[in-house]
């Protein structure tokens, strides 16, 4: 039997829960700069629809999404529920997680330290294998957000950057069905990356650098 944290995440077994991206939260968590954390978070979207990953998205009702994420998600739907901590206990957001089909979980969401460890731990209690998008997640503080992190990856979650999770779907960047979303989605969030990639392969998704 694979190690589940060894096994690699694919769009087949991976499902992307997106968790409390809400426009009055966004300047009260301050772990990351809003420049950093909105583009990680969009980042983290377009990877799921990108790679037609599992890809659910949640909200507490009266909340409304960042409007930079709502562009992003397009007419993907977004459930709303009531006040439950951990997403999983709502019977929408569980039946949507559960419809996609998925054994792993990868969550991201605001706060680290709130709905995102409670999301998590009750995942991990349902026996999904759980990973955590660290740089689209935010807390209060640095500290807050890094010892709720912590304390995850002590139960078992799976710590991840929007990047290494889209590059771990991607696998190899020459894979011409997702490589022009994976360079696209790279240019948008980490422009500095996309630059050294163009100085090395004139086209990217192409491993002959050639048209």
């Amino acid at each position: 039997m694979p190690d589940p944290v060894l096994e690699r995440l694919t769009p087949q077994n991976t499902t992307i829960l997106m968790v409390d991206y809400s426009v009055g939260f966004l300047n009260s968590f301050r772990s990351h700069t809003v420049n950093d954390h909105l583009g990680a978070t969009v980042a983290l979207a377009k990877v799921a629809l990108a790679f037609k990953t599992g890809f659910v998205v949640n909200l507490g009702r009266g909340q409304k999404p960042y409007p930079q994420l709502e562009w992003a998600l397009g007419d993907h739907p977004i459930i709303y529920r009531g006040g439950e901590y951990n997403a999983l206990e709502n019977p929408d957001v569980l039946k949507a997680v559960e419809d996609a089909g998925r054994p792993r979980l990868v969550i991201g969401g605001i706060s680290t330290d709130g709905c995102v460890i409670e999301t998590a731990f009750g995942a991990l209690r349902r026996g999904y294998t759980v990973g955590l998008v660290a740089d689209a997640t935010a807390g209060e503080t640095r500290e807050t957000h890094e010892l709720a992190v912590l304390r995850m990856v002590q139960a078992g979650v799976v710590p991840l950057s929007w990047l290494s999770l889209a590059t771990e779907l991607q696998y190899d960047w020459s894979m011409g069905d997702t490589a022009q979303a994976y360079f696209e989605i790279i240019s948008f969030a980490s422009p500095g990356i996309m630059a050294s990639v163009q100085s090395e392969h004139a086209v990217p998704g192409d491993a002959n650098g050639s048209q």
